[in-house]
C-alpha cells in the first residue's frame, strides 16, 4: 500500500499535523458509530460519535493545513478518520460490507482522504453528501473489497451514506438517534452485500448494544450527554448471542471520538472529545474547533502508544483507575464551564476572548492528562 511521508516540526506545542497512511493493507477496519440530535442532548447540540476498530495503532490528533479552504480538527492515523470543521460539519466513516462492486486501484482516495477532502470544502452536511457522492462516482475511491458507510452531520440534520464504487445511497435524519456498525441498511445497498452470517450477527450485536445503551441513558437521565457516551463507548461485554467476542469496545478498538456540534456558535464552541488510543486505557480530552496547536505527544503517536502499552499489560477488561475517571469527569465539567463563559463572550461579540478561554482551558487539561497518564 502506498506510503505517505510526514515531517513534523516540534516546538513547545505542535501545529497542525499532516497525513499518515494506515499501514494495514487489508483494511481490517470495523467501527460502531451513532448520531444523536438536540432533542435528546438537552443543550442545543448535535453529537456524532465513533468507536474506531482497526489493527492500526498509529493514533494522532490532526489539524487542517493552512491550505485547507475550511479549518478542521480530527482524530486518526495521522489523517482524518473522525473530524469536524469550522462550519460544524462533522463526519466519521465505517466499513461497509464485502461486495463485488469495488476497485483494486490503491492509487484512488482512501476513506480518511475522502473524509478530509469533504470537510475541507463543505459548509453543510447536505453539501458534504454532494461532494462525497461526486468524488465516489468519479471513481476516485478505494476501500479494498468493501464499500463504506459515512455519517455526515451539522447543526440541523445528519445523513448516513452507504456506497460502493458504483452505487451511492443516502438516508436523512434530523431527530432522535441513528446507529450503524458494519451493516448496510439503506435501500439499494443491502442487495450488494457478500457478508457472512457471522460478520452480520457480529455487527448486529454491536448495534444492539449501542441502541439499548442509548435507550437506557435516556430512561435514567432523560437526555444523552458526552460523559454518558464516554461510558457507553467503553462497553466491552458481548451478548451471549453474538458469534464473535467483540462489543462496542473490543480488542481492535484503537480510539473513540465524540464530536459535539454547537448549534449556535459551531465555529467556536464545537468540540471533539478524543481518546488518543484504546478507550479503556486512556481518558477523553477536549479539542476545541478553534484549536491552532496541540501538544506534541498528542500528534506524534506517543499518547496512543502509552494507551496500547497499558492495554498489553492490563488486558481489555481491566477497569480504568478511579483517579482517571475522576479526572475525566472533572475536566469535562471544567471545559463545560469554560464553554458557558465563552458563549457569554460570543454573545457580547468578543470572539477572540472566547477562543482564548477555550484554548487555555483545553491546554491545561491536556497538560494535566499527560502527567496523569504518565506519557
Amino acid at each position: 500500500m502506498k506510503k505517505l511521508l510526514l515531517t513534523i516540526a516540534f516546538s513547545a506545542l505542535l501545529p497542525a499535523a499532516g497525513i499518515f497512511a494506515d499501514d494495514n493493507p487489508d483494511f481490517q477496519h470495523e467501527c460502531t458509530s451513532w448520531m444523536v440530535f438536540s432533542d435528546l442532548t438537552g443543550n442545543n447540540t448535535n453529537i456524532l460519535h465513533k468507536n474506531r476498530d482497526s489493527v492500526s495503532r498509529k493514533l494522532a490528533v490532526t489539524l487542517s493545513s493552512a491550505k485547507a479552504k475550511y479549518k478542521w480538527i480530527a482524530l486518526g492515523s495521522g489523517d482524518c478518520n473522525m473530524g469536524i470543521n469550522i462550519h460544524g460539519v462533522a463526519g466519521v466513516m465505517n466499513s461497509g460490507e464485502p461486495c463485488d462492486d469495488h476497485t483494486t486501484d490503491e492509487s484512488k482516495k482512501s476513506t480518511p482522504s475522502l473524509l478530509r477532502a469533504v470537510l475541507e470544502i463543505s459548509t453543510t452536511a447536505a453539501d458534504a453528501v454532494k461532494n462525497l457522492e461526486k468524488t465516489v462516482k468519479s471513481g476516485d475511491y478505494y476501500h479494498s473489497n468493501k464499500g463504506s458507510i459515512f455519517f455526515l452531520m451539522d447543526t440541523k440534520e445528519g445523513y448516513i451514506c452507504e456506497f460502493t464504487i458504483k452505487n451511492f445511497t443516502v438516508q436523512r435524519y434530523d431527530r432522535n438517534y441513528a446507529v450503524r456498525a458494519n451493516i448496510w441498511q439503506n435501500p439499494g445497498t443491502q442487495s450488494l452485500s457478500r457478508s457472512s452470517i457471522t460478520r452480520y450477527l457480529d455487527s448486529s450485536a454491536r448495534a444492539y448494544i449501542t441502541y439499548s445503551g442509548l435507550n437506557k441513558i435516556i430512561k435514567e437521565d432523560g437526555k444523552i450527554t458526552p460523559p454518558a457516551i464516554f461510558n457507553l463507548s467503553r462497553h466491552c461485554e458481548m451478548p451471549k448471542e453474538s458469534p464473535l467476542k467483540r462489543s462496542i469496545c473490543c480488542k481492535n478498538t484503537n480510539s473513540a471520538a465524540t464530536l459535539e456540534i454547537d448549534r449556535q456558535y459551531p465555529g467556536v464552541l464545537s468540540t471533539g472529545y478524543f481518546t488518543i488510543g484504546h478507550p479503556r486505557h486512556t481518558v477523553y480530552v477536549p479539542v476545541p474547533i478553534c484549536t491552532q496547536k496541540v501538544l506534541p505527544k498528542m500528534a506524534d503517536f506517543t499518547w496512543g502508544n502509552a494507551a496500547f502499552k497499558r492495554y498489553e499489560e492490563k488486558g481489555l477488561t481491566s477497569p480504568l483507575p478511579k483517579e482517571w475517571l475522576d479526572f475525566e469527569k472533572n475536566s469535562f465539567a471544567r471545559y463545560s464551564e469554560a464553554k458557558a463563559g465563552a458563549r457569554k463572550l460570543l454573545d457580547a461579540g468578543k470572539r477572540s476572548e472566547a477562543e482564548k478561554l477555550l484554548n487555555d482551558t483545553a491546554y491545561q487539561i491536556w497538560c494535566e492528562a499527560e502527567k496523569l497518564l504518565n506519557i
